[in-house]
């Protein structure tokens, strides 16, 4: 692909090849699409980079990359000198913290742009985990638990206050602990994938069997 066909940042909505629903689903049913995007979470690389952490051809990498970007589900940083070459250099998409007198004063296209960035990136750790055999520890098993509940709105925004608590409560302030208690117990810190979720079902009906129910007294 030629300078001149980068667009610094994320593809425009309008250029992209896919569009939002066909574009996730893509970015994430190929295996090596799915290790690229866990990677570029962890910061700016070339597919050259990539390449070299995958243990992969730098041609085929650099092919999975340009679908991913020009899908609008990676972004494009610009250019940086590698073996005396510039090479285009991605990242992940950021997502913005957008609270929610924002996010109700936003364009439809753009919540709908917001939400699958988040989606997105919890489908690609979740899946890169799950490949990689990471949910399977007898030791400290996963905590894997959905449900469709039927709630009617005074108990949807209840139940989304109290997701929003535990993340403050607990996941923000368990990292926050984390440096002391690290040098105390000399025990190493793993890169721990949380995910909080509520939304309405995207059929009707309430699903009868599949899901995990809580044993009653």
């Amino acid at each position: 692909m030629k300078e001149t066909e980068w667009h610094i940042g994320r593809m425009p909505r309008d250029k992209r090849t896919k569009q939002p629903v066909e574009a996730i689903t893509n970015s994430v049913n190929h295996s090596l699409r799915l290790e690229i995007l866990t990677i570029l979470h962890q910061g700016e690389f070339s597919a050259g980079e990539i390449a070299d952490v995958l243990e992969e051809d730098v041609r085929y990498v650099t092919g999975h990359v340009r679908i991913l970007f020009e899908t609008g589900c990676i972004e494009f940083m610009g250019f940086k000198r590698i073996g005396g070459y510039a090479r285009p250099v991605f990242r992940a998409i950021t997502l913005p913290i957008v609270t929610d007198e924002v996010f109700r004063k936003l364009e439809k296209d753009e919540r709908h742009d917001i939400s699958g960035v988040g989606l997105q990136g919890f489908l690609a750790e979740s899946l890169s985990a799950y490949a990689n055999e990471k949910l399977d520890s007898a030791e400290e098993p996963p905590c894997l638990i959905w449900d469709v509940p039927s709630l009617d709105a005074k108990r949807r925004r209840k139940l989304r206050r109290r997701l929003n608590e535990i993340w403050k409560e607990e996941v923000l302030a368990a990292e926050a602990e984390l440096a002391n208690a690290v040098v105390q117990s000399g025990e190493e810190a793993i890169p721990t994938v949380v995910g909080l979720f509520s939304f309405e079902r995207g059929r009707r009906g309430r699903p009868e069997r599949g899901y995990f129910r809580v044993e009653k007294d």
